[in-house]
């Protein structure tokens, strides 16, 4: 792919960052660990209604053509009836409300006086009501970075969705824990430029809402989309960006793709070529006795698009041609997995000789392109439909729509933008009105900002950089700042926190997720009181994923501190016993006695000292 100039195509970036609150849910009080197994389940059908405007929303209608059947799982703490929608919702939590509030005052936003809780209409299964609540609580709100201000369109409190379990044929299977955890929500103005500058804010708007310590941390627990177009191109929504580092890819490949579409809109113009109507044969004799498992025992249709022989062929970004792009969205539309084409090496499908004889039956010139689906009549029907709607919207080049971020920063086609319609107010939820005194109680709390606690802990404690900013962005530091007020070097907690737990994982495959902040608090209060020693420290954390407490490990595994003077005792014992004068036989013996209770430093100087006497 050829090195893009982002100026040139008037690169415009917005991006949205949803990121979980780390409170229990936002409707009722059911629990939001995820740490629960399934106890049932429900099905259901949804399908898409007109709402308060009277128009029925594009994107939900394009759902409601898929006729799934949607699966949930429920769990015994975290779901309730309110997430099965047979239980109108409780009040909105309010914990949650004000670090939403917290969020909109750093940013200097408009907040306003009431908050309306609305509803989403969704019907892809993610939502059992078909719906999502949401309420913005600040608006116009500011950014800076290093190229300037971007702004802060809106931010607001909404309920996070179900979680995709799988999906066996024509149903969808759901888990109603993720469903009602609080998310805040931030979008941004199309002040970004560059695909450096997209990753710039999404950082630093990460930063600031880690700041606050009350957003949850870890793998699903934050979603960025980014909203991209070029001057010749359409805004188009890359949803469900997972690692803020392929967040420049993302914006490089969607600006190269959306860059390719003009091209080839404007080369499809230049020759004059018409809107395509669908049409398509029967072509199941044709491949009756091939074996391939594509077509064996399946109907197969077929269809030639004048003039395009090739063309499937274009790269729209380096992992994507247009055929891919096709394909996906017919497989979006019509729900066909069965779809091969003469732009593709026919000789790996052994396809060769059937494409011959289709285009003779089709009457296609080496210039026209044809494809195959195999179907039933009605998908094949619904694919060729799909696949010429696609050709046809190339005349007009990029059109606006949703696409789903791949793990290569690459995206795919989803559904068309949501329009105003989806949105209605929720009237289960009343207004809630925000007071002066709650904002004025608020400002007062503002938290520290990361990159300010950095600079702090470099000041105060004596960490070096590296050290401080690997304690700020884990998820140790409400840990490690409560463990300072038990006045121990910070450099000790850091050791602990950054390489002795971490190490532990690496070397004997611990798995450290078990360790609990209790259990550490409890170990490193012990090594503060001077029952244990540092080298104890690894030994007893281990062992309490077991579920041992720190006490009973200290004493049945003999860690606890010992002086020097009845180290000396032991040894002494020792040497005596085994009647050796031999120093690492010694040292050996000494250690199976007496290590994690007294420094091994310590043990050497003794047994030294004792066998030159």
């Amino acid at each position: 792919m050829t090195t893009l100039d982002f100026e040139k195509l008037g690169l415009k970036c917005g991006v949205e960052i949803h990121r979980q609150l780390n409170t229990k849910k936002l409707f009722c009080d059911c629990e939001s660990t995820l740490k629960d197994e399934p106890i049932g389940k429900i099905v259901r059908n949804l399908r898409a209604l007109a709402g308060e405007t009277g128009v029925i929303d594009v994107s939900a209608l394009e759902e409601t053509k898929k006729e799934k059947m949607f699966e949930y799982k429920m769990y015994d703490h975290e779901s309730c009836l309110v997430e099965l929608d047979e239980e109108p919702p409780h009040n909105l939590r309010e914990e949650a409300l004000d670090i939403a509030l917290l969020i909109s005052l750093i940013f200097d936003a408009e907040i306003p006086k009431e908050v309306q809780v609305m509803r989403k209409t969704v019907v892809d299964g993610s939502n059992t009501g078909g719906f999502q609540r949401t309420a913005i609580v600040g608006i116009d709100g500011t950014l800076k970075t290093s190229f300037g201000s971007v702004g802060i369109t809106n931010i607001s409190i909404e309920e996070d969705s179900c979680q995709i379990l799988g999906e066996k044929g024509h149903t969808k299977i759901f888990g109603l824990n993720r469903l009602g955890i609080p998310l805040v929500e931030l979008g941004t103005t199309p002040d970004i430029k560059t695909p450096a500058q997209a990753k710039e804010v999404s950082e630093k708007i990460g930063m600031i809402l880690k700041s606050t310590g009350m957003v949850k941390r870890g793998l699903g627990t934050i979603r960025q989309d980014v909203n991209v177009s070029i001057k010749a191109g359409a805004r188009v929504e890359v949803k469900g960006a997972q690692d803020l580092k392929m967040i420049p890819t993302l914006v490089t490949l969607e600006a190269s793709r959306q860059n390719t579409l003009v091209e080839i809109k404007d080369e499809l113009n230049q020759i004059g070529m018409k809107e395509l109507v669908p049409k398509m044969i029967e072509a199941t004799e044709i491949f009756k006795k091939n074996d391939s498992r594509i077509v064996k025992g399946q109907e197969i249709f077929a269809s030639k698009i004048k003039g395009f022989s090739g063309r499937f062929k274009a790269k729209l970004t380096m992992h994507r041609t247009l055929g891919n792009e096709i394909a996906n969205y017919a497989r979006v539309k019509a729900g066909v997995k069965g779809m091969i084409h003469s732009d593709e090496d026919l000789k790996k499908y052994g396809f060769v000789e059937e494409f011959k004889k289709l285009r003779e039956l089709l009457k296609a010139k080496d210039s026209d392109l044809v494809f195959i689906v195999a179907a039933k009549k009605d998908v094949a029907k619904k694919t060729v439909d799909a696949v010429c709607d696609r050709i046809n919207k190339l005349l007009t080049g990029v059109i606006e729509e949703t696409r789903r971020a791949l793990p290569n920063g690459d995206s795919e086609y989803m559904r068309p933008i949501p329009g105003a319609a989806r949105m209605y107010p929720e009237t289960d939820v009343p207004p809630i009105e925000i007071t002066k005194k709650r904002l004025s109680e608020l400002k007062n709390n503002l938290p520290e900002m990361l990159e300010d606690k950095v600079v702090r802990f470099q000041k105060e404690l004596g960490l070096n950089s590296e050290i401080a900013g690997q304690i700020v962005a884990s998820n140790y530091l409400t840990l490690f700042e409560k463990l300072l007020k038990l006045k121990i070097d910070a450099r000790d907690i850091a050791n602990i926190l950054l390489n002795v737990i971490p190490e532990l994982k690496k070397r004997d495959n611990v798995d450290v997720s078990k360790i609990t902040n209790s259990n550490i608090e409890a170990v490193v209060l012990k090594l503060v009181n001077g029952e244990i020693i540092k080298d104890a420290v690894p030994i007893i954390l281990k062992e309490t994923i077991s579920g041992n407490d720190v006490d009973s490990i200290i004493v049945s595994k003999n860690l606890s501190a010992i002086s020097e003077k009845d180290a000396t005792k032991i040894i002494k014992e020792i040497i005596s016993k085994e009647k050796t004068h031999n120093l690492k036989t010694t040292v050996g013996l000494a250690m199976g006695k007496l290590r994690g209770r007294i420094e091994n430093r310590k043990i050497f100087e003794i047994v030294n000292r004792e066998l030159k006497k």
